[in-house]
């Protein structure tokens, strides 16, 4: 897990998530407020997925952000 601040200045978290099927997901928090979001990656498999994450800076981390899409785990079992 990490944590960067967006471009507003918002405190966010990254983490890897082991998905189904061999898909893994970056899997962006705020730390305040709602807004849990998404990215699937394209990626061999759980190790590489936690390699690209360790290998990111901030810059790189707002840029995931920004391609990932809003996600409510609740409502969508992918």
């Amino acid at each position: 897990m990490r944590s960067f601040h967006d471009p507003q200045g918002q405190t966010w978290q990254a983490a890897v998530l082991d998905a189904s099927y061999g898909a893994a997901l970056l899997v962006f928090t705020p730390l305040h407020g709602a807004g849990l979001r998404r990215l699937h990656l394209a990626v061999e498999n759980y190790a590489a997925a936690l390699d690209l994450l360790a290998g990111l800076d901030d810059a790189g981390l707002c840029a995931r952000l920004a391609e990932a899409e809003p996600w409510d785990p609740t409502s969508d079992p992918s």
